[in-house]
């Protein structure tokens, strides 16, 4: 999920969870100075009706005044009260409903003795309020939420443009160009510490991989001489007259050992070759061709394994490739489906416009993991080099391939298909 999303849900929820509270928060201020207003306003109705009380020494009975009411009734002489403020319920009608009212109660002492007074104001409804301040809060959340969508568009585009920036870089960083990580003018020093860690991560990858590189070829330039020595030597020692059979045996040992090594080191130097971008010259190669001549020089192997070649050419599958490596594709590609197949198996091969598909049965266990990683062998296979599909995935990298594996019970399928930028082939 995207960093936007998470944090739009995150603050969403965060709202909901502030407005609930703001509604309770918000519900019990408005009533606080609802009722201090309510309150000042009694107050001041009761100086009034104290003033009236000493200018006519009696009493208002049932009258309005300053937009209220009074109601009174006699007290035992010497009984006081305390005043106090309450809230309560009337019915009206004239409004044909229950009205709330604030009253302010205590005792008064006048001319006619001592009395009991109630001043009555109107007051704000309870579910009045509770529904101005749900809709108010919830109004405010809407808005919020279709704000927010335009803020986190633009927030997206403007201020998260740099950090964007440099992930499709390093996800478009290509060892042999050297990419370095370039943003825009950025007031965010966040994003500027991330340009230049990135940077500095790179560089290191970039010594490192040529350093990689570089043995990798040297060491297999250098391994050739004396390679090729002990190839000659043994095979002298072979042709000597005075060794004994299990003398000739060990040495025929030695022979298919260093046969491997001569294997193992020729594809490293190929893998290396193709890393290092030294096939550079490209033509239109038709593997359709490349397939029909490999079949041709290895038909006396498959006649003599019983293996079946079916051929589905639907149309030709051609690439702008090196010569060289469109070869060596289908080498490798082919040999691993003879190599590995069973006796008195079958072949077949599926050729499109754009992909290629080579299934055979497979009569070894596969082994688990990346099949394309190097030295990954089946097992029994002691003379394999564990290097034939990890060259194949390397040149379709290299050449904007798809290559894909498919595996069933008793059948092994490599496809290879051309990305969207190559069907213009």
């Amino acid at each position: 999920m995207k960093l936007v999303k998470i944090y739009r849900r995150y603050t969403l929820v965060t709202l909901a969870l502030v407005i609930l509270l703001g509604i309770f928060l918000f519900y019990n201020i408005i009533m606080y100075f609802v009722h201090q207003s309510d309150n000042h306003t009694l107050l001041e109705f009761k100086e009034n009706l104290e003033l009236y009380i000493d200018e006519t020494g009696k009493l208002p009975s049932n009258s309005l005044l300053n937009k209220g009411r009074i109601t009174h009734c006699k007290l035992d002489e010497g009984l006081e009260i305390e005043p106090h403020f309450a809230d309560t319920v009337v019915y009206s009608r004239f409004k044909d409903e229950n009205v709330v009212y604030r009253t302010l109660t205590y005792s008064q002492k006048t001319p006619q003795g001592n009395v009991r007074i109630t001043l009555w104001q109107t007051s704000m409804d309870t579910e009045d309020l509770i529904s101005a301040v749900i809709l108010s809060l919830i109004s405010l959340f809407i808005l919020y939420v279709l704000f927010s969508l335009w803020w986190n568009r633009w927030f997206v585009r403007r201020i998260w443009r740099p950090f964007y920036q440099v992930l499709n870089q390093l996800n478009s960083v290509d060892l042999n160009k050297r990419n370095k990580i370039v943003i825009d003018a950025c007031d965010v020093d966040e994003f500027k510490t991330l340009t230049d860690v990135s940077n500095r991560m790179l560089q290191r990858i970039y010594e490192d991989y040529t350093t990689l590189q570089g043995l990798t070829e040297t060491t297999s330039h250098e391994l050739q001489t004396p390679l090729s020595v002990i190839k000659a030597k043994i095979e002298m020692l072979q042709q000597d007259q005075s060794i004994t059979e299990k003398q000739f045996e060990q040495v025929k040992s030695l022979e298919m050992a260093v046969d491997r090594l001569i294997r193992v080191n020729r594809f490293l130097l190929m893998l290396a070759r193709i890393n290092n971008n030294q096939f550079i010259d490209v033509e239109k190669v038709s593997l359709n061709m490349c397939v029909d001549e490999f079949l041709s020089s290895y038909d006396d192997f498959i006649e003599l394994k019983g293996i079946k070649v079916r051929k589905y050419y639907t149309e030709g599958f051609t690439l702008m490739i090196h010569p060289q490596l469109g070869e060596i594709l289908i080498s490798n590609l082919l040999s691993n489906a003879i190599r590995y197949n069973i006796k008195d198996g079958w072949l077949a091969i599926y050729f499109t416009k754009t992909s290629m598909k080579i299934v055979n049965t497979y009569g070894n266990i596969i082994p688990p993991g990346d099949l394309f990683a190097r030295f990954k062998r089946s097992q029994g296979e002691k003379d394999s080099t564990g290097l034939g599909l990890s060259i194949v995935d390397t040149i379709c990298k290299k050449n904007g391939l798809n290559v894909n594996i498919i595996v069933s019970t008793d059948e092994f399928a490599i496809e290879i298909t051309k990305c969207i930028d190559c069907r213009r082939l």
